[in-house]
């Protein structure tokens, strides 16, 4: 339909709103748009209206009424238009006519339209049995028509409908709220909120209005509520905001904030320009706050507003818990006539009885809460007696509160920004990656929490090293204060330490318990860093840890809170693969504290235990002379690290590479006749225990560049490397063992690796450029990786070749992409260095790669200009945008 076809309501339409967003585009509107947008569409209904009494010469016998979203003028760029017609009688015959005049144009201008034809009785019944119909209701408002038919609905819903249905109605959404938790999540704790349906979202605000609007006391709880409903009005401005610029961005209707759209979001809502990180971290910040704050209203207000509409009996007898706290039908609360005095005192026992039943303080428990923690604040500094009790009765607190709920309460009455107000400063810090889902504050108190729930749960092995602790509310305060050096410029361990011990001397902890604390928050990254990033087979690896933890005790407590820190801060940054290498290092690490070594027997004993074990189990299967000129050959570490039964297995790979030598000879005689077999390889997998993974063993002989071949094969075939071990054997023997995820469709992994291997044989061959297939496997829509959204951060390359006596280790961090760690290996090979061991961590699209290496004399890297050039090599190799064409 062109604009000259159009009727003139439907032109007018058009024009309107074409000019509002315009105006949006253009930043010369704010969120008023969402209310101006409501008004073009209220025109376009007038207008048509109009048109419609002109070409029929009848008065309108009926009401347009507004519902939903546009009833309330809360209309997005992408937002439903929701209608309904409403006959004070039975439905004329021509009111599909009617419908068909009104909507018709708007559905030829692709307007999400959701319409019904309706009299006021069903109506009334509708509402009456549909919690949904009667929540669009509640947003009715009248747009044109006879005003005496919406009159006369509003009437009757107030007179017959709302007074039987709130109490049920109430319940149905305390009951939908769970649903939205499982669907959309808790929005103000979320990496890529749900600004709508999500815990904390519009949807929160929206109930809490419903409520009252249907309860018959509302001026009362109107007032009693005013504080936060004007809090409210404040917090439900800045999410609509972001919502509206989000519909924008998107070109259609749209509420979950994508971590693509958040950039563009944070600069139209005026906090710096696109690719300013710290501008889309303070946007994060304050939105995420301001959902947790919605979320936090809407929970405190639910029993007083259900209370008010029958839903809630608070009449109800409560229930005495001691310490003057009593567990009520609204919440949690201290008993009637408690004194501030009294109430100040029995603070910590009404959080402990939090955490114990899992209830949440009562509304008017909670504002009591707000004063006596402003009073502990100014108290808190200058009374050393206060800050002991501030000190104990968190304490206590923390260990209890396995669901959470004490903790919540101790954070949304600023309790603990008056305990520890440097907190206040990190509370709601974000990190602009998709690898940390929460703020800093609730990302702590979930790490509590896990702790907690260790303590409250079945037999585990963490919950053996927690109820051996002698003093466990250590390592309770240092996950509390792990990471509050965050946002101050780097080092957040280091400097947080410094802080943890300034915090817990103004609680009067006692001086033992603020070095043990600051130690724990200064190495709580010591356990996670290692284990992935170093050889733990070294035995100065082993020793610098024991010597950095120092007891068992430490020890322990490091181990629960990389657990806790670790599955708190998302599903990348803790997975089974990581639990084991953490294990694996605090074995170690408890021998060498415990019994001053770092290996079982020593590294000679270890190996001559080694080779034994394998002549056993060898038998007659192989020829003693081979079979010893074989173990000669392997290096210490390998017999150190792989046990006799691998061992085994990759002697019986090696005869496979013997036969598959002899075959290519065979098949290339003239090539080959001078050499054995070069560029051959055989490859075994193994699916690993519980599902996690393969183990992929690589036996070859002097081939060039086996590590890099092998990398970029599996990157071919979306297989991600986690850890690799490169064991180089007198004689040119390389045995290469690669721990790899999963791949996509694990039921055909037989066929996958079979893949990969072909592709390594073609790519010794000649047949098969692995640069150029890769390459084109980037550019593929399907093959985008999961981050591709993600903001850009630049490569790091470090190189220390300190932390080993027999190798450099080089850190590579840089963002992720198809055939990375091909690039790497490969531009490692070109620069003749020698790859020993790799480690791969890869959170969310942000590669930590750890390589040991040597250089082509077989020493560490002690040249100063080498590691500038192999630094500068890489660098310039990661900044590629393609892989590189080797």
């Amino acid at each position: 339909m062109s604009l000259q076809e159009k009727p003139p309501s439907a032109a007018l339409l058009v024009e309107g709103k074409a000019l509002l967003d315009t105006a949006l585009a253009d930043g010369q509107v704010d969120v008023s748009y969402v209310a101006a947008l409501a008004d073009v569409f209220d025109r376009y209904f007038r207008e048509r209206l109009a048109e419609y009494e002109a070409s029929s010469g009848e008065r309108a016998a009926f009401a347009l009424v507004a519902v939903g979203g546009y009833g309330r003028r809360e209309l997005c760029p992408a937002s439903d238009i929701d209608v309904l017609v409403v006959f004070g009688g039975e439905c004329p015959a021509d009111a599909p006519e009617l419908a068909r005049f009104l909507f018709f144009p708007l559905w030829d201008l692709g307007v999400d339209l959701g319409h019904g034809v309706r009299t006021l009785d069903q109506c009334l019944t509708l509402a009456r049995t549909d919690h949904q119909v009667l929540a669009s209701l509640l947003d009715a408002r009248f747009l044109a028509g006879d005003p005496g038919v919406h009159e006369g609905l509003a009437a009757r819903l107030a007179a017959d409908v709302f007074p039987a249905r709130s109490a049920d109605f109430a319940l149905w959404l305390d009951a939908g709220n769970k649903e939205r938790k499982a669907s959309y999540g808790d929005a103000g704790a979320m990496l890529e909120p749900n600004l709508k349906n999500g815990l904390g979202g519009l949807r929160d605000a929206h109930q809490v209005r419903w409520l009252l609007a249907l309860d018959a006391g509302r001026e009362r709880d109107a007032v009693l509520l005013a504080p936060e409903l004007a809090a409210l009005a404040e917090d439900f401005r800045f999410v609509l905001t972001a919502r509206m610029h989000l519909h924008r961005l998107c070109g259609r209707k749209n509420d979950k904030l994508y971590f693509e759209f958040q950039e563009r979001v944070a600069e139209a809502m005026g906090f710096g320009p696109r690719g300013d990180r710290a501008g889309v971290e303070r946007f994060l910040a304050r939105l995420l706050r301001r959902m947790a704050d919605i979320k936090a209203l809407r929970l405190s207000a639910w029993p007083l507003l259900a209370g008010s509409l029958g839903a809630l009996d608070l009449g109800a007898p409560a229930k005495a818990l001691g310490g003057g706290v009593e567990f009520a039908p609204e919440g949690l609360r201290f008993a009637p006539g408690l004194s501030e005095e009294a109430a100040m005192e029995g603070l910590f026992d009404l959080l402990l009885a939090c955490a114990r039943t899992g209830r949440a303080p009562s509304h008017e428990t909670l504002r009591r809460m707000r004063d006596i923690a402003s009073a502990y604040a100014r108290l808190a500094g200058v009374s050393p007696r206060t800050g002991r009790r501030l000190y104990d009765g968190l304490g206590a607190v923390m260990a209890a509160d396995a669901t959470g709920a004490a903790m919540d309460a101790v954070m949304a009455t600023g309790l603990l920004r008056a305990a520890l107000p440097e907190f206040a400063r990190v509370e709601d810090i974000v990190a602009f990656d998709i690898y940390h889902v929460h703020p800093v504050g609730r990302h702590t108190l979930e790490a509590v929490r896990l702790l907690a729930g260790i303590r409250a749960g079945e037999p585990s092995r963490y919950k053996a090293l927690l109820a051996g602790l002698p003093r466990p509310e250590l390592v309770f305060w240092g996950l509390l204060l792990h990471d509050v050096g965050k946002g101050l410029g780097g080092g957040h361990a280091e400097k947080g330490a410094q802080l943890a011990e300034a915090m817990l001397a103004r609680l009067a902890a006692p001086l033992e318990v603020r070095h043990a604390v600051a130690g724990l928050v200064r190495e709580h990254l010591l356990l996670p860093e290692t284990a992935t990033g170093r050889d733990l087979a070294d035995r100065d690896v082993v020793a610098g840890v024991a010597a950095r933890v120092a007891t068992v005790e430490t020890l322990d407590m490091l181990t629960l809170i990389a657990r806790c820190d670790g599955q708190a801060t998302g599903p990348q940054a803790w997975t089974g693969w990581k639990e084991s290498l953490i294990f694996e290092l605090y074995d170690k690490v408890r021998a060498a504290i415990e019994q001053g070594r770092i290996f079982d027997a020593g590294d000679a004993r270890i190996m001559l235990a080694t080779r034994e074990r394998v002549r056993e189990l060898a038998g007659e299967g192989m020829e003693p002379e081979a079979l010893e000129r074989a173990l000669l050959a392997m290096p210490p570490r390998y017999l150190v690290v792989e046990s006799p039964e691998t061992i085994l297995v990759h002697l019986a790979l090696l005869k496979e590479l013997d036969a598959a030598e002899v075959e290519d000879r065979r098949m290339c005689p003239s090539a080959r006749s001078a050499r054995r077999g070069r560029d051959v390889a055989v490859l075994r997998h193994e699916a690993l225990p519980e599902g996690d993974g393969f183990r992929l063993t690589v036996a070859a002989r002097g081939v060039r560049a086996l590590f890099a071949t092998v990398c970029g094969a599996l990157a071919l075939y979306d297989l991600s490397i986690r850890d690799a071990d490169v064991f180089v054997w007198e004689g040119g023997v390389t045995i290469l063992s690669l721990r790899t995820a999963n791949p996509p469709d694990v039921l055909y992994a037989d066929e996958v690796f079979a893949r990969v291997a072909r592709a390594v044989r073609y790519a010794f061959s000649g047949k098969l450029f692995l640069a150029y297939r890769l390459a084109k496997k980037r550019e593929s829509f399907l093959c985008a990786p999961a981050a591709a959204n993600c903001p850009r951060t630049p490569p790091e390359v470090v190189l220390d070749d300190r932390a080993s006596d027999l190798y450099t280790v080089l850190e590579v961090t840089c963002d992720d992409r198809v055939g990375l760690l091909y690039d790497i290996a490969h531009t490692l090979y070109e620069l003749r260095l020698e790859t020993h061991l790799a480690k791969v961590v890869t959170p969310a699209g942000r590669v930590r790669d750890v390589f040991y290496v040597r250089g082509p004399d077989g020493r560490r890297v002690e040249d100063p200009e080498q590691a500038a050039e192999i630094k500068a090599a890489l660098l310039h190799r990661l900044a590629d945008d393609l892989c590189a064409a080797h």
